[in-house]
């Protein structure tokens, strides 16, 4: 019922990712028990898509308890990339599930047999749905209180996962009614959304770790450019991710300018991009003397 996002931190923040995380594995083990059981593909695969949220908590927490952690010796440009490491792990994981259900699914198509949808079946989704409305409620909550844009942004896509259970619902129906095609095409549906997950997770890491540009060029030049003492500048550059970017640039100045004064100046460059953009950690600005001082 997670995903990753903006700035995690806090005992309040771990603590409901800790409830969150137990949910999530408690409801993915009864939905892959009761599906395996039954007979249910769709069932199982939902089971598997909770796992997916359960893996986004413990990235959350590797992120609160590691990546906002200050620089030292041994990392000295401080501890960003654990979250990246993690998720690049996580993604390949969830890949190799969505592969294990579309294999189970088509091989369910094979067969003649009908999921053997029990009231079981139906009290496990039921309850499954009325904890995803809670874990949203109380996500969002929490999430307000502590000021943290992940456990609203986890709130946000737990309320979306009540799409993928009302599929398997539908299935059940299907079962039920003798549609021996229903229970595969929720299975291969829910499969293409755990892969679609574990793509955008890879992506965004292979993002973060190859130091692709999170703000474009154009438009810190610009800002700079507003920057009183600034005659210019060249070089710029970004990375990181969408919780933290790290800029830095080469900006000209007049040569005839007091140490002290072009300070000053790149003091307030690394304020004004900071003010600009809330993502922005940090800034490093190389000053040379402008060509007509």
């Amino acid at each position: 019922m997670n995903r990753t996002g903006p700035h995690v931190g806090g005992a309040g923040v771990r603590r409901v990712l800790w409830i969150t995380l137990f949910l999530n594995f408690a409801v993915s083990a009864g939905k892959i028990l009761v599906g395996t059981l039954s007979g249910s593909v769709a069932m199982v695969a939902d089971g598997y898509h909770s796992l997916v949220d359960g893996a986004n908590n413990v990235i959350g927490l590797i992120v609160a308890a590691f990546a906002y952690a200050p620089p030292d010796r041994g990392h000295p440009y401080g501890h960003r990339k654990f979250e990246s490491a993690a998720t690049t792990f996580i993604g390949g994981a969830l890949l190799l599930l969505s592969y294990n259900v579309v294999e189970t699914a088509f091989r369910g198509m094979s067969g003649d047999r009908l999921p053997d949808v029990g009231v079981l079946n139906w009290t496990v989704m039921l309850a499954t749905m009325a904890m995803n409305v809670f874990v949203s409620w109380f996500e969002a909550r929490e999430g307000r209180r502590l000021g943290s844009d992940y456990l609203l942004a986890d709130s946000a896509h737990t309320r979306a996962d009540l799409y993928v259970s009302l599929g398997v619902v539908a299935s059940f129906a299907g079962a039920k009614a003798g549609i021996r095609w229903a229970d595969t095409t929720v299975a291969l549906a829910i499969a293409a959304v755990i892969a679609v997950q574990a793509v955008k997770i890879l992506v965004g890491s292979f993002h973060v770790l190859t130091d692709r540009v999170v703000i474009p060029a154009e438009t810190i030049a610009s800002l700079v450019a507003c920057v009183p003492g600034v005659r210019g500048c060249r070089d710029v550059r970004s990375r990181g991710g969408p919780e933290a970017a790290y800029v830095d640039l080469v900006v000209y100045v007049d040569g005839s300018l007091s140490l002290r004064a072009a300070h000053e100046v790149a003091d307030r460059i690394e304020a004004e991009l900071k003010s600009a953009d809330p993502r922005i950690v940090d800034v490093v600005v190389h000053l040379e003397p402008a060509e007509d001082s």
